[in-house]
């Protein structure tokens, strides 16, 4: 750019000849090297929407109105400085619509260029201008110029002014360009809008296929079944177009939008949509991408109104199935629209099971095939070698050592076996062959007991998950049995009393049953009375939500059945997903939690807080003082938070579970005394509830 050159004839140094020049620049103008077919791709209406864009990042409560032929553009701002006059210069944060330094420079040259645009002007801080397209020679003719006449450039002709702040562009032009100019923003058609945070909002009020960035319309796709508003940090995504072009990355922006959404309109327009068969462009196939624990119980919550409760899909394979199912008045649904995997996804969201399981829910499963002997089928002699071994074995490790004894006469599962240890279920069976001997009755549950200890874990022992036969854990388990047994018998010291909880017993006999972990010994005791303060809340809520049963309400969260069955069947501390999981994620947990009616906070330090001395640690250092690893401090921390804000006796807690993941409380394997800030908790819950104290052990 050039200024300030006289306008006389002369000859200029190294032979080049000027005569037949075209002027050079007065000293109040401004001339950009700049070609006025440059962005041939931008309109008026795009150049307009540029100076908008800049008076609402100056003010937010910038004034763009038409009237008598002219639009006028007002902002309260400090005006345009020196450096704003630079082609590339940008001082604009991710807060703001601009980014690239050239929005404005280049709005005023294809304004200047167009015919059906009049008069362009700007009044600023100090000074205004005029931009033109005019003939210069640039850089006082010293360049040759290959037309000999110059080249068509950007001119500014600037004046001084006495404005002491903001920025007015007026622009002559016709009403119908300017209010599409203007209909491109949502803050100036929408009263109280605010640019959406990430990862950005769908909206279902406009036509749709529209995709605004912060508000502002770069792009329309026919097609789409909704319109999206990207957060102004996605502002990456455009060209110096300022459309965007990149199609994956537009893909991916709509989708995290979907897949983050909980609006049950929302919900309700995709649903009803590709379940009557129709399809979806690729940018809103997101049904996979669900993964939020709150998003996905909403696409659950939405399904139980709307969706039989006896539905199905087919899926491929399944023809048998189906027609078995149709038969038995289950109702089929599909999204034949759908690519099959985005079938599978939503249906999963939907909680919509595949025929095959669906059949196989319908009917009864095999049984298992062990021949199992009754309890009154057992001779005076066997029943009382039995319950000799099983209380001796309890006195002398602990009553985490055995659950429920069953004795067979044949089976499948273990044809060789004197007896087995079954993981499932923690029961223990012996042969009854090996009743007859005291001896190798005593030795069979010893065995056992290893195994079962090994497994689950009890009193100073944290589970193993090699725990079979031949294996280092079970070795291990078997030699600490020992020991315990020699160390009683160096010390001249006697077998301690068994003091053994009552054996549940089925409603309507005597015949006893095995000990669920709400009862088992070796579960720590907050995990079992949150067991119990789950269970006996089960019915207030199963009433209160119009649920059928236990299954119907933990579908509705969209959460796996494994929380609900970790949180009511607990497993002992140190349990790991090889062994069956843990209820870890916070969103999940607190999910079960409201729909039971039981405050989140409480369910999950309930069943998390004895794993905070485990958990991110080497297995040698379990239980090691210290502060508990990142992950365990930050969802106590959390836990913490929603305590705060419960206040009252919940809020007293706080700092002993703070002292807790911080390490300068104590929190030793097989001693749960350090835990009853959480026991008080569940206290306080019980209280609130109404629930009958005398059902918590």
């Amino acid at each position: 750019m050039t200024t300030g050159a006289s306008p006389d004839r002369h000859t200029e140094p190294h032979g080049i000849d000027t005569t037949d020049a075209v002027p050079e620049p007065a000293d109040d103008t401004l001339a950009y090297p700049i070609s006025p077919d440059y962005v041939k791709s931008w309109t008026p209406v795009r150049a307009l929407c540029e100076l908008i864009a800049n008076a609402l990042d100056e003010d937010p409560a910038a004034r763009v109105a038409w009237a008598d032929g002219v639009l006028t553009i007002t902002d309260d701002g400090p005006g345009i400085p020196e450096e704003g006059m630079i082609l590339g210069h940008s001082d604009k944060t991710a807060q703001q619509i601009g980014q690239f330094g050239e929005g404005k420079k280049l709005a005023c040259l294809v304004l200047a260029r167009s015919p059906e645009v009049g008069e362009v002007r700007c009044e600023t801080v100090g000074y205004g201008f005029t931009p033109t397209v005019e003939r210069r020679r640039l850089l006082a003719g010293l360049i040759p110029s290959k037309s000999g006449q110059g080249a068509e450039v950007l001119v500014y002709h600037l004046y001084r002014n006495d404005r002491t702040h903001g920025t007015v562009f007026t622009v002559a032009c016709p009403q119908a360009l300017a209010e599409e100019a203007i209909g491109r923003f949502r803050m100036l058609t929408e009263p109280g809008y605010t640019p959406p945070a990430a990862p950005g909002s769908c909206v279902l009020t406009s036509d749709p296929g529209q995709v605004w960035i912060g508000g502002v319309l770069v792009s329309t796709m026919p097609g789409l079944l909704a319109s999206y508003d990207l957060p102004l940090d996605d502002k990456a995504l455009q060209n110096r177009d300022r459309t965007v072009i990149e199609a994956g990355a537009l893909r991916d922006a709509v989708r995290r939008i979907l897949a983050a959404s909980e609006d049950q309109q929302l919900i309700d327009r995709f649903a009803t949509h590709v379940l009557a068969g129709e399809s979806l462009r690729e940018p809103e196939q997101f049904f996979s991408d669900i993964t939020g624990p709150r998003a996905r119980a909403a696409w659950r919550t939405w399904a139980r109104s709307h969706l039989p409760a006896r539905a199905f899909f087919a899926g491929r394979g399944n023809e048998e199935s189906v027609l078995d199912l149709q038969d038995n008045g289950y109702t089929q649904v599909a999204a034949t629209g759908l690519p099959a995997a985005q079938q599978w996804a939503l249906m999963t969201l939907l909680g919509v099971e595949i025929a095959r399981v669906r059949q196989q829910q319908h009917y009864q499963r095999a049984r298992g095939k062990t021949t199992w002997v009754r309890d009154r089928d057992l001779t005076a002699q066997e029943r009382g070698t039995l319950t000799a071994a099983r209380t001796l074995i309890l006195r002398a490790v602990g009553p985490y050592a055995l659950d429920r004894v069953r004795v067979y006469s044949d089976s499948e599962e273990s044809p060789c076996a004197d007896g087995f240890y079954t993981p499932l279920t923690g029961d223990t069976a012996i042969h009854r062959d090996i009743l007859t001997d005291p001896h190798r009755t005593l030795t069979v549950l010893g065995h056992e007991a290893a195994h079962r200890i090994g497994h689950r874990g009890g009193g100073p022992y944290i589970p193993t998950p090699d725990y079979h036969d031949r294996s280092r854990g079970f070795e291990t388990m078997l030699s600490e049995i020992i020991g315990l047994l020699l160390g009683l018998l160096a010390d001249g010291g006697t077998l301690p009393d068994l003091v053994e909880e009552p054996v549940p017993v089925k409603p309507g006999n005597r015949r006893a049953v095995r000990l669920s972990g709400a009862d088992d010994p070796a579960v720590p005791v907050t995990r079992r009375e949150l067991a119990h303060l789950l269970t006996d809340r089960l019915p207030q809520a199963l009433t209160g939500g119009g649920f059928v049963d236990v299954k119907d309400m933990v579908a509705s969260t969209a959460v796996h059945p494994e929380y609900w069955r970790m949180l009511t069947d607990p497993k002992p501390a140190g349990y790991r997903k090889s062994m069956g999981g843990r209820a870890w994620d916070y969103d999940k947990v607190a999910l079960l939690a409201e729909t039971v009616g039981v405050h989140p906070p409480v369910v999950w330090l309930g069943y998390n807080l004895c794993e905070g001395p485990l958990h991110g640690r080497k297995r040698e250092q379990w239980g090691r003082p210290g502060p508990w690893a990142k992950k365990a401090r930050d969802l106590v921390e959390r836990a913490c938070t929603d305590l705060t804000l419960l206040g009252g006796g919940y809020a007293e807690q706080i700092p002993a579970l703070r002292a807790l993941a911080a390490g300068t409380t104590p929190a030793a394997i097989g001693d749960d005394s350090w835990q009853e800030p959480v026991r008080a908790l569940l206290t306080l819950e019980r209280q609130r509830l109404g629930l009958d104290m005398t059902t918590n052990p």
